[in-house]
């Protein structure tokens, strides 16, 4: 048995998927109780309850682990690490032997006071330093940027007919569909000898503009266009989305270090072979 947390997530369901299919059966733990399915058990209630994750851990042969995070948390920094120290408590209490942990390309960066040098990243950075306390062998899944990540702003998309951001446009990055990293972290489960660091760094690197284009026909806006707006001014727009003042500062610190280069993967890129392009992910989005 397996325990995967985030079930109901874009990742995390995508885990589950892999797994029921190779035949493991998996407690699925999420805030909402997940879908029950044959080889599922759905284990409702909240990563930051560390009696709630021990039961949860209980018994399991590995666990796949992540930190939701909460781009209104007034700190960003404090609410990352009670949950990550409450994972980890957890892990080790429930003694698991085996722990995949979703993280990202560029977690190997200290965030610095503040977290300031990679933004969001930092707190990865952090999580992985717990884990590595532990008594278990723990394979980090470092994947590139979320394609998802654009459809947050898909509803402002329409309302303006741009996508605004800060990272620059001539700027590529590794981007992925996270159907391919739960799908990469699912596989790292089942292999007992799969590395410590899994990098994930999608079909080939792109920059924004290439996915506005890909995304604006998907969306119904095919004259869909990039804007790159100051630092300052896009985190007043992201507080006027409802961000924290903390989350709006760390997301333009992030694109920064994407910017500067601080960010990036370091390992060959994996066999492209199933692995969703740009565009034929947006196809999807359309679909």
């Amino acid at each position: 048995m397996i325990t995967v947390l985030g079930a109901t997530g874009n990742v995390g369901s995508q885990v589950v998927r892999e797994l029921t299919a190779a035949g493991v059966d998996v407690r699925a733990v999420a805030r909402r109780p997940a879908v029950a399915a044959p080889g599922v058990r759905p284990w409702p209630g909240d990563l930051g309850d560390r009696a709630f994750l021990r039961r949860a851990f209980d018994g399991a042969a590995a666990a796949f682990v992540l930190l939701p995070f909460d781009v209104t948390a007034p700190d960003h920094a404090a609410h990352q690490a009670r949950l990550g120290e409450s994972v980890v408590a957890a892990l080790r209490d429930a003694a698991v032997p085996r722990v995949v942990a979703l993280s990202s390309l560029g977690a190997e960066v200290p965030g610095g006071p503040g977290l300031a040098a990679t933004g969001y990243l930092g707190s990865l950075h952090d999580q992985e330093a717990r884990l590595a306390t532990l008594d278990a062998y723990v394979t980090r899944v470092r994947p590139g940027l979320f394609l998802e990540s654009f459809l947050w702003s898909a509803d402002a998309m329409r309302a303006h007919g741009v996508h605004a951001d800060s990272v620059d446009p001539d700027v590529a990055l590794p981007m992925v569909a996270t159907r391919d990293v739960g799908r990469a972290a699912a596989a790292a489960l089942l292999d007992p000898d799969a590395p410590d660091v899994v990098e994930v760094q999608g079909a080939a690197d792109r920059t924004v503009p290439d996915v506005v284009a890909a995304l604006g026909p998907a969306l119904g806006l095919p004259d869909l266009a990039y804007v790159r707006v100051p630092d300052g001014e896009m985190e007043r727009l992201l507080r006027g989305a409802g961000l924290s003042a903390d989350g709006a500062r760390l997301h333009v610190a992030m694109n920064r270090a994407f910017n500067e280069g601080r960010v990036r993967a370091h390992g060959p890129r994996g066999a492209a072979d199933g692995v969703l392009t740009v565009e034929e992910w947006a196809a999807g989005v359309a679909g």
